[in-house]
């Protein structure tokens, strides 16, 4: 009689929180393209709600560009180091690149819509450049997915996704991104995130809310 080898199943790791991070920025962009635009048509805008308005949009390109600093510093390698000739990033440097410079045009843009005298004009740009970002991301996010989940699954090993997960981690402003996790999660992985969180966390995460709730009425006009 023969024994078969025992047979051993690859534990993949989880990219829900990049997954999470992924739908927050294009979520982001397109609602608050769709508010300034609102601005632009005559909505009214206090000098309150434009600070509101501009505060998000400062700490969103804070979130997108550690997002893709981790990415560019930390997850290449990585991938690189996994798998070899069959990863090719190139591409997706290459959009940093062109998100980074829009980027640059959002904050000057938001800046200049919230101390602006004519509202209306200064959120007419802002949905502007708000659309372009959408639309870039949406297009690089659908792209990344395709080409670095897979890699991720076949050849990342969990201690490399906890050292990456960490360093995500250790950048990022707790204060506006937790919030935004529950935000954008889908209802199976909120339940998931809840029961692996411990009831300190579950209280923590109830003050982070509620002064992320009171920013958002405020936006909301």
């Amino acid at each position: 009689m023969t024994s078969n080898p025992a047979v051993t199943t690859r534990v993949t790791p989880d990219v829900t929180g990049m997954k999470i991070a992924h739908r927050g920025m294009i979520a982001d962009t397109r609602r608050f393209a769709q508010i300034t635009a609102r601005i632009a048509a005559g909505s009214p805008c206090p000098p309150r709600r434009a600070a509101a308005i501009t505060e998000y949009l400062n700490l969103l390109c804070d979130s997108i560009h550690h997002h893709h600093t981790i990415e560019d510093d930390v997850l290449w390698p990585v991938l690189i180091a996994s798998a070899g000739p069959a990863v090719d990033v190139r591409e997706l440097e290459d959009d940093h690149i062109h998100v980074d410079e829009l980027l640059a045009t959002l904050r000057t843009r938001a800046a200049a819509f919230a101390v602006a005298s004519d509202k209306q004009a200064a959120a007419a740009a802002l949905a502007e450049t708000l659309e372009t970002a959408h639309t870039l991301l949406s297009e690089h996010i659908a792209d990344e997915e395709k080409v670095v989940f897979p890699i991720i699954d076949e050849h990342v090993t969990l201690e490399d996704w906890a050292r990456i997960e960490k360093a995500a981690k250790q950048g990022g402003n707790l204060k506006f991104e937790v919030p935004r996790v529950l935000q954008h999660a889908t209802e199976p992985e909120l339940v998931r995130m809840k029961q692996d969180a411990g009831l300190a966390i579950r209280l923590m995460l109830k003050v982070l809310v509620r002064g992320f709730n009171k920013r958002e009425a405020i936006i909301a006009g």
